[in-house]
């Protein structure tokens, strides 16, 4: 069990990080030379000039030294998934995921379905809690804990019985019951049929669990892929779309994604990690060369014998146009990078997210504070984190150079703070890498079911 670093403790020493740089990620500015003071609680407790020659108020203050660094509040990750650690048919030891997630800075994360992982000494019900109590060491979380689909739908395929599948009314009623009696953050529903080959809720149907989510007082995410579900989504209620829009987007849609104040997250490095070569330099350092090969094997499987990675490539090229366009529209965005599914790796994926978003002509401005502020307002805890401010949760992240000159610059990490608590990134390293080796299934000439918004049946040349 990890140390409990939640637990507010007056006593404790103080933190004192000294002639810093403070990116002021709302205005999009920085502000040099400043002293950031955090309690022994954990809060923020003054932003003031640097003056050498004052003194802590606690004699066992911690320093650090933030000459030549900036410090960015610590990111958010708006679309993460705990339970699987990037070949989403593995069921990882949830606890070193959690501290992958810290050693790159991510200190909150959205969980878009815990269900059907492994979590030794927790559970899916009860993982949000023990993790945001400090039972466990990890980023502040919220989670939707279940998914609502079509039997046989995308959740049913991928991880069974875990999933809540529903035809009828009736089955509304009961899956709602057992899904919010663990008290989630938002109901994820999945509305989406990876393009014809599986099972998908009617338009009805979805319209039917928007209500009753919205009855029970939750607000109701809706996994899309395409224009059209996006806005059949939007036409019942929906309050969240939970991936970006990888295909044409219908007329009329992304003003009434503004008017109507629904919160959109792109996942775009989930989409370039299937297309792209980039997936190599995610593997873990201490992996083997059999599991390397069978992973080669797999992905070769997956995506170039069926025929898949141009269609990804078009995808993630006109996801880009998209965000581009919901952006510069006033959509509100927010950063999520679907870290956990295949290929996209928790902590590392958010980092890319974030530099992909500056490829689609975003300022790196723009970029940092869709994962911090935006996703803070957004998520409704703006009051304790997503900026540098006196009151806020000390939630912090310190790099070596400007990431609103460079976005690149936040994986200079010098320091992650997480409640005041300064993180030993050696030891999490450590922890992370020193881990049992990943495995990936050897799928041989079989498409799993899994989150391949792309995926066709094959064409017949007979």
């Amino acid at each position: 069990m990890e140390p409990n670093l939640r637990e507010p403790n007056p006593t404790a020493a103080e933190l004192v990080v000294e002639d810093v740089s403070v990116v002021d990620v709302v205005a999009g500015s920085v502000r040099h030379g400043l002293d950031v003071r955090v309690d022994g609680a954990g809060i923020i407790a003054a932003v003031t000039p640097h003056e050498p020659s004052a003194a802590p108020e606690s004699p066992t203050a911690r320093r650090l030294d933030g000459r030549g660094k900036y410090l960015v509040p610590g990111l958010i990750d708006s679309h993460v998934h705990i339970a699987f650690n990037g070949f989403l048919d593995v069921r990882p030891d949830f606890t070193r995921t959690l501290k992958q997630f810290l050693l790159h800075g991510v200190t909150s994360v959205v969980d878009f379905f815990t269900a059907g992982g492994d979590f030794p000494g927790s559970s899916a019900e009860t993982v949000r809690d023990d993790v945001n109590a400090g039972r466990f060491l990890g980023p502040r979380m919220l989670t939707s804990y279940g998914c609502l689909n079509a039997p046989g739908g995308f959740c049913d395929c991928s991880v069974g019985d875990a999933a809540s599948a529903v035809v009828t009314e009736e089955d509304v009623v009961r899956e709602m019951d057992r899904i919010t009696a663990v008290r989630p953050d938002f109901v994820k529903i999945v509305y989406d049929d990876v393009f014809g080959t599986l099972p998908n809720l009617t338009k009805e149907m979805l319209g039917e669990l928007v209500a009753s989510a919205h009855a029970r007082g939750f607000r109701a995410a809706v996994h899309v892929a395409s224009g059209q579900h996006a806005a059949d989504a939007v036409e019942v209620g929906a309050d969240i779309i939970g991936h970006g829009i990888v295909d044409d987007v219908p007329d009329g849609l992304i003003p009434q994604l503004v008017d109507r104040g629904i919160m959109v997250i792109p996942t775009l490095a989930s989409y370039e990690s299937r297309s792209l070569e980039r997936w190599r330099i995610a593997l873990p350092p201490d992996s083997p060369p059999e599991v390397v090969d069978r992973y080669v094997r797999t992905r070769h499987s997956l995506y170039e014998k069926n025929g898949q990675l141009p269609l990804y490539r078009e995808a993630f090229e006109q996801s880009l146009k998209v965000l581009g366009q919901m952006v510069d529209s006033g959509v509100t965005v927010v950063a999520g990078s679907d870290a956990g599914t295949w290929y996209t790796f928790p902590g590392d994926s958010l980092l890319r997210e974030l530099a992909l978003y500056t490829q689609a002509g975003l300022a790196p401005a723009r970029a940092l504070r869709m994962a911090t502020s935006d996703a803070a307002a957004a998520w409704g805890f703006a009051d304790e984190r997503g900026t540098v401010e006196v009151g806020k949760q000390a939630d912090l992240l310190l790099v070596d150079a400007d990431p609103l000159a460079d976005i690149e610059a936040l994986r200079s990490r010098s320091a992650v703070v997480l409640g005041g608590q300064v993180l030993d990134l050696d030891a999490l390293a450590a922890d992370v890498v020193g881990g049992p080796v990943l495995s990936a299934p050897d799928l041989g000439d079989e498409v799993p079911c899994s989150p391949h918004h792309l995926r066709r049946k094959p064409t017949s040349t007979g």
